[in-house]
């Protein structure tokens, strides 16, 4: 009677354990998009950053979570209105978190477009003394993931974005960009539906756009 009761006590802490962790990581991922699409501030972001932070930290097979937690704090600095200091040290954390995701999905587009916005993000908090090998390593990335996948249009949203902001004299500026900005539109219109794939970017592309019209 009393090792049915131990193995009762123990199967129902194993159910109660296991309760925790969603085991469709599809629904677990598609929560924290919900929270990802809600977030309009730098603690929203952070928040979302902290849901993701816990599931790598569980399914530490999957890309998805690290990708998503390293998007996550790149957007809590771009968002908020902290100091350079933390601001960069944001930065690092999304790109320790991509870094782990590119281990875990080796030549994968969407990572390497994300490492290369972490990297200009970075950039831009000190472009004098960043800019010279910032930039050229943030594009070497963004055009790595169009050669993998050539449809992605967040690469070429990146690519854009990059090109904005390089001065004219180093082929860059609003005359440049735009033709990236618009195939990267027209990249972004014939995505179908991602599910938990990587989806973000179209109003950021729209809104270059309108900047430069």
């Amino acid at each position: 009677m009393k090792t049915i009761t131990l193995f009762t006590f123990i199967l129902l802490i194993s159910i109660k354990g296991f309760s925790q962790v969603d085991p469709n990581l599809n629904i677990v991922i598609k929560r924290g998009l919900t929270m990802i699409d809600s977030a309009k501030t730098e603690q929203g972001f952070q928040m979302a950053a902290d849901y993701f932070e816990s599931i790598a930290a569980k399914e530490q097979k999957e890309w998805f979570p690290c990708y998503y937690a390293a998007f996550c704090q790149l957007q809590a600095g771009l968002s908020g209105n902290q100091g350079s200091e933390i601001k960069d040290l944001l930065y690092d954390r999304a790109q320790g978190f991509i870094e782990k995701a590119d281990l875990l999905s080796p030549d994968n587009s969407e990572i390497y477009a994300l490492k290369g916005y972490i990297l200009f993000s970075k950039m831009l908090l000190a472009p004098q003394s960043r800019a010279r090998t910032l930039t050229p390593l943030s594009t070497k990335l963004i055009i790595k993931a169009i050669a993998l996948n050539k449809n992605n249009p967040r690469a070429r949203l990146l690519l854009g974005i990059n090109t904005f902001y390089t001065p004219e004299a180093y082929s860059g500026g609003k005359s440049e960009a735009k033709p990236l900005f618009q195939l990267a539109k027209t990249k972004f219109a014939k995505q179908r539906n991602a599910g938990i794939n990587p989806s973000w970017g179209a109003p950021l592309c729209n809104t270059m756009l309108q900047e430069i019209n």
